[in-house]
């Protein structure tokens, strides 16, 4: 997860008025670690991002979820734009304006680093410089690559799930040879 130079701005602004509200949208971007396709899409000029909503409603955080340089979705980085008040769709507006300013690739930074930088009022909140583990390949995929497949139980389960897939789909997809 990276958030843009103004999206900090905006997080150092809301620490002025109340550093809980930090905690609470940090909190809030860490859902987005497990879950980037979380919150409500937008509309009009903000097609293509997503809203989620902070402390009873009060402040809200934009992003879109971005791909890589060979075109494939990142599902797990979600790009934070902005959070702030939500009073006459102020963060909206304040979000068309930074898209015209910024471009399709701002500079941005990874939120464990923005945590470390805010010091005391990031304490506690858990971002890790290191990817989230992935979740266990499902036991009748661990099962079916040892059994059918023949593979070490240790092979299989360092594998990611699109490995495994790939190699069971490869194992279906050979013809049965005649010796």
């Amino acid at each position: 997860m990276r958030l843009t130079e103004p999206a900090i701005d905006d997080l150092h602004a809301l620490a002025r008025k109340d550093p809980q509200i930090v905690r609470w949208c940090l909190k809030k971007m860490l859902l987005l670690e497990r879950d980037p396709m979380a919150g409500e899409p937008l509309l009009g000029g903000l097609i293509g991002f997503r809203r989620l909503v902070v402390s009873d409603r009060h402040w809200r955080i934009l992003w879109r979820v971005v791909e890589d340089e060979t075109g494939e979705v990142i599902i797990d980085i979600a790009e934070v734009w902005a959070a702030g008040a939500r009073a006459g769709s102020e963060v909206d507006a304040e979000m068309e304006q930074r898209l015209e300013s910024l471009g399709d690739t701002p500079r941005a930074r990874k939120l464990y680093d923005v945590v470390v930088a805010l010091g005391r009022i990031g304490r506690g909140v858990g971002a890790s410089a290191e990817p989230e583990p992935t979740d266990p390949l499902p036991a009748w995929l661990v099962t079916a690559l040892t059994t059918t497949v023949g593979l070490p139980r240790e092979d299989v389960e360092a594998m990611t799930h699109d490995e495994a897939r790939e190699r069971l789909q490869a194992h279906w997809s050979t013809p049965p040879s005649d010796t």
